[in-house]
């Protein structure tokens, strides 16, 4: 492929701006995040008894609750942000779970997740 190819090569930025220490701290941030989405899935799966809780590459906890009820939840890379859809292919609700948008502590985000999904 030539770079002349390559839609996003106007975006590159040049090696003098993007140094391999922003790069690596770039890096570190994702995987960060990533990690908490999965330890939010995991702990959401454990507190919701009879519900399908799953984490997806988009960054998405996606909650398939006993009830019928999809939830979805936009993950650390989004602020938290939940919606809840009544019946799977209805529109979805948003719903306030009271958590900070940067909020990093995965123990309150499963607590106060949980507690607002098992009204749904």
């Amino acid at each position: 492929m030539h770079s002349d190819d390559d839609p996003l090569a106007e975006f590159e930025l040049p090696p003098e701006v993007m140094s391999s220490t922003f790069e690596h701290a770039i890096s570190d941030a994702a995987a960060i995040a990533h990690e908490r989405g999965h330890a939010v899935a995991a702990g959401l799966q454990r507190k919701l008894k009879g519900s399908i809780v799953e984490y997806g590459f988009s960054g998405l906890v996606t909650a398939h609750l006993r009830s019928g009820a999809l939830a979805r939840c936009g993950g650390p890379q989004v602020g938290w942000r939940l919606t809840v859809e009544r019946e799977p292919g209805t529109e979805p609700t948003p719903v306030d779970a009271d958590l900070a948008p940067g909020e990093t502590d995965t123990k309150l985000i499963v607590e106060r997740l949980a507690k607002v999904l098992k009204r749904w």
